[in-house]
This record gives structure tokens, C-alpha cells and sequence, in this order.
């Protein structure tokens, strides 16, 4: 007849597996066998090590230590070596064995820790599913110096089980993050596909990538421009970096966390294909503005060509026919100034036209800052360092800027030599307008009271640049133009 006290063992032990099989929270799991365990072998204490690859090890979770080992918030248990992971790392403990000496609790007694309750040794049995290791079940009770071959088979039936369920447990919080993830990731891609101002969408994009995910640092760079995202931690970082390219977008996102998993690898090089559609769309989308600006600048330069210039050179062939029609000088000084003046409206609206859709530009905006020198009059030599495409915009701002100075020169410098320097490399680019004309007379610091001038400031300031103007009455003027490359901006072409 089986005795009433192997029954109830037999009844602990199902309750045990029970619990392996249907607790769907690992570290509840863990804690309710242990204790289970304990009562069922009727031991004193336990604990259990997560051990990973590399040999770093974790207590996760543990029943009725005595004062020794829970001394200073279990902090002996928690760092240094030990003989029993030593042995674990190393492949020499694959199955339940006794550990004769156990070294936390020599240290323990040696360093008057506290009480130790008795217990001096323990047995330890490694926690795996096939031939994958989790970490180590240790149990021990007051003067046992060893387990029987019986124990330890129960021991070892019972640390299979655990290795299973972890890995059970392992596989389906993984697929839950997976899913939770991808979930995330599907918000982010929402929320960077709707109407944000272009040329926020990278800061809008690293902030609701920290935001969602809840990393520690999230920096992206596109096309050499850089926008870091930071929260305050002061634990050991783990970094992934992932390049990405469509068309003419470049870039990168590089992820610094605490903790980032194949899961975590896995979403980066998601949102690496994500932000380079992203960023390309906005690209395209950008340029398409651009080229309906260029559009329309077009059909009015047409439009005042068709209409306005030869209605003014209509005036003037019909002032010219009249005065071959009459002899009366007073009537022919009047005629000669309204030739004069038709002919000055038709050179002003030639420039205007010029201006509006300016030949050139798509080469460069030094080639087109050349050939409207040639439209005034003026001889334009050039130096440029540094090469490299600059955006449509940027380009945009500069010709504008060094279009004004061109009028400028034009109308005031008394000269028609003018030197136009050019420079730009991965930070900044410089242009440089300098004429060796009368000059004038203005303070360092004060603001020019020229609207043109003033408009080459407020262009500049757009960018995040700035215009330096040097002239001295008599010796010329020097325009100074600076534009930062990474520099968010905003949409010059507006500015009139």
C-alpha cells in the first residue's frame, strides 16, 4: 500500500507540473515551483540564476534564504563568482549534482554576513531544454551535506520541466513583443505618412520613434542633415546602426538602448525602409512644389512677353512713326522722351522677364549669376571651390541674393568689373560678391536702410545663414553670403 506521505508528494509533484504547464508569467512560474519544490523535498531554501551565453548571471527569484545570503538586499547573491557557475559556463555541470563546498556561503561565514541557518552546501541542477541552457536551480537544507542518487533524479525530472516552460514562455513573449512591435512600427509609419511640414519631418520623425518604441537614443541622418533624440540614462548603452537608400535620399538610423534584441534589429531595419520612402516621397514631393513654382514663373514670363513687351514695343515703333509726321520741335522733344521712356520700360520688363525664368540657373547658380552679370552689362569673373549638388531652394536663395547684389552694382557701384566667389563643402556654403566700385558709407552692425539689402538678410535668415556687407566710400563693397548645409529650412520661394 503506497503510504500516505508519497501520495502527498505524488499530488505536490503534479500540482508542480500543473503549474510548468499552465502559468503564462515566467518569473510567477519560477517562484510558485521553488516554493512547491521546497516544501515537496522538505528542504530549508533555494534560488534560481538566469545565466546568458557570455556567463553574466541574474537571481530571479529565490524562497527563505537565511540572513547570510540575504545580506545587504541579497547583494552577495547578485555579483561575483561562484564554483557552480563557474562549472555551468564552462560545460563541466550538465546534470543535478551536489556541490560540496559552496563558495557564496564560505564568504558568507568568513565575512560574518549573519546567520547562516545551518546551511552550508547545496545541490544545483542546470535548467535546459535540449541543448539549451537557461541558468541553475540550487536548494539546500540546514547540515545536509548531500543528496541521494533519488533526489537528484526528482531534482533533475523537475529542472527539465522548468527549462521547457522557459522556453515556452521564451518563444511566446517573443512573438507577443514581435506582434507588439510591428504594431508600433505601423503607428510610426501613420504618423510620418500624414500632413507634416516637410521640413520638420525629421525631427517629427526621431522624436516619434523615441516616443513609440521607447528608446533611450534614436539619431537619424538623411541626405547630411543630423536630428538626435535623447533621454537621460546612465546604464551601459547597446547601439545598432542601419543605412538607407531610395533614389537620391541617404541616410542612416543608429538606436542606442539598454537592451536591443533580434526583435529589436529586426524593427530598425524596418524603419531604415520606412524612413528612406519617407524621405523620398518628401523629396519628390518638395521638388514637384519647385517645378510648379518654375511653372508658373514661366507662363508669367510668357504672359508679360506676349502682352506687356510688345505692347511696349509697339509704343515705341508708333512714337517713332509719328514723329516722321510732323516737323513741330516741341512736339518732337515730347516724342523723343516718350521714345526714351518706352524704351527704358522695355529694358526694365526684359529684365523682369529675365528674373521671373532666369536662363542658366539649371546649370548652377553661378552660371546663372553670369549671365544676368551679362544682361546689365557687367563683367563677372568667378572663383568656386568645392563641388557638389546644393537643394533647389538653397540654390534658389543664393540666386536671389546674388541677383540683388548684381541690380545693385548695376545702379550704384559706378563699375562693371564684379568677382564672384564661390565655396561650399559638407557644412557650410559661401558666396563672396565683391566690386571695386565708389562704395559707400555704412556702420558696422546698423541695418542697411535699403529694402534690397534688407531682403538679403531676411533671405539668408531663413536658411540660419547670414549677410555680411563691407564697403568703404571709394574702395568698393564686399557681400558676404554664409548658409549652413544642415540647417533646417523653410520654403525661401516664397519670399519675394
Amino acid at each position: 500500500m503506497v503510504n500516505e506521505k508519497n501520495i502527498q508528494k505524488l499530488n505536490t509533484l503534479k500540482v508542480i507540473l500543473q503549474t510548468i504547464n499552465q502559468v503564462t508569467d515566467l518569473d510567477k512560474m519560477l517562484q510558485s515551483v521553488l516554493n512547491e519544490l521546497i516544501h515537496l523535498m522538505d528542504l530549508k531554501t533555494g534560488w534560481i540564476y538566469f545565466i546568458d551565453p557570455d556567463g553574466n548571471f541574474k537571481l530571479v527569484t529565490d524562497y527563505e534564504l537565511p540572513p547570510a545570503l540575504s545580506y545587504k538586499e541579497k547583494r552577495y547573491m547578485c555579483e561575483g563568482d561562484c564554483w557552480c557557475i563557474d562549472r555551468y559556463h564552462d560545460g563541466r555541470l550538465d546534470k543535478a549534482a551536489n556541490i560540496i563546498e559552496c563558495k557564496r556561503i564560505e564568504d558568507a561565514i568568513e565575512n560574518d554576513y549573519g546567520d547562516t541557518e545551518g546551511v552550508t552546501h547545496h545541490a544545483t541542477i542546470p535548467l535546459k531544454a535540449g541543448n539549451e541552457k537557461f541558468g541553475l536551480l540550487n536548494v539546500a537544507s540546514p547540515n545536509k551535506l548531500k543528496f541521494n542518487e533519488e533526489e537528484l533524479a526528482l531534482l533533475e525530472s523537475v529542472a527539465i520541466q522548468i527549462g521547457t516552460a522557459i522556453k515556452r514562455l521564451n518563444f511566446m513573449n517573443r512573438e507577443q513583443k514581435r506582434a507588439h512591435m510591428f504594431q508600433k512600427l505601423g503607428e510610426v509609419s501613420t504618423s510620418l505618412h500624414g500632413d507634416r511640414n516637410e521640413n520638420y519631418r525629421l525631427e517629427y520623425a526621431a522624436s516619434i520613434i523615441q516616443i513609440k518604441f521607447q528608446y533611450d537614443q534614436v539619431m537619424i541622418e538623411c541626405n547630411e542633415r543630423v536630428h538626435e533624440e535623447n533621454k537621460t540614462s546612465s546604464e551601459e548603452m547597446t547601439t545598432f546602426t542601419q543605412t538607407f537608400q531610395l533614389g537620391e535620399t541617404t541616410g542612416k538610423i543608429t538606436i542606442s538602448n539598454p537592451i536591443l534584441d533580434d526583435i529589436d534589429q529586426l524593427i530598425i531595419e524596418q524603419l531604415s525602409q520606412h524612413l528612406a520612402i519617407i524621405f523620398e516621397h518628401a523629396r519628390l514631393n518638395q521638388k514637384g512644389h519647385e517645378l510648379a513654382l518654375i511653372q508658373e514663373r514661366n507662363r508669367l514670363a510668357r504672359d508679360l512677353h506676349d502682352s506687356v513687351n510688345q505692347l511696349l514695343f509697339s509704343l515705341m515703333l508708333t512714337v517713332r512713326g509719328t514723329k516722321e509726321m510732323t516737323e513741330d520741335e516741341d512736339i518732337h522733344e515730347m516724342l523723343n522722351y516718350m521714345q526714351e521712356l518706352s524704351q527704358d520700360a522695355l529694358k526694365e520688363m526684359k529684365a523682369l522677364i529675365w528674373q521671373l525664368r532666369p536662363q542658366g540657373l539649371e546649370e548652377g547658380v553661378v552660371c546663372a549669376l553670369v549671365a544676368y552679370g551679362k544682361v546689365l552689362g557687367l563683367k563677372v569673373s568667378v572663383d568656386v571651390q568645392g563641388v557638389g549638388e546644393l537643394p533647389s531652394i538653397m540654390e534658389e536663395c543664393l540666386w536671389r541674393i546674388g541677383q540683388e547684389a548684381l541690380n545693385n552694382i548695376k545702379k550704384h557701384a559706378e563699375t562693371t568689373e564684379v568677382c564672384i566667389e564661390f565655396n561650399r563643402d559638407k557644412k557650410n556654403v559661401e558666396m563672396n560678391i565683391h566690386d571695386n566700385g565708389v562704395g559707400f558709407n555704412i556702420e558696422n552692425g546698423q541695418h542697411s536702410p535699403s529694402l534690397g539689402l534688407k531682403s538679403m538678410r531676411e533671405r539668408a535668415d531663413l536658411f540660419g545663414g547670414n549677410v555680411v556687407i563691407q564697403s568703404v566710400s571709394g574702395k568698393g563693397t564686399l557681400l558676404k553670403v554664409s548658409l549652413p548645409m544642415a540647417k533646417t529650412y523653410v520654403d525661401t520661394l516664397s519670399v519675394k
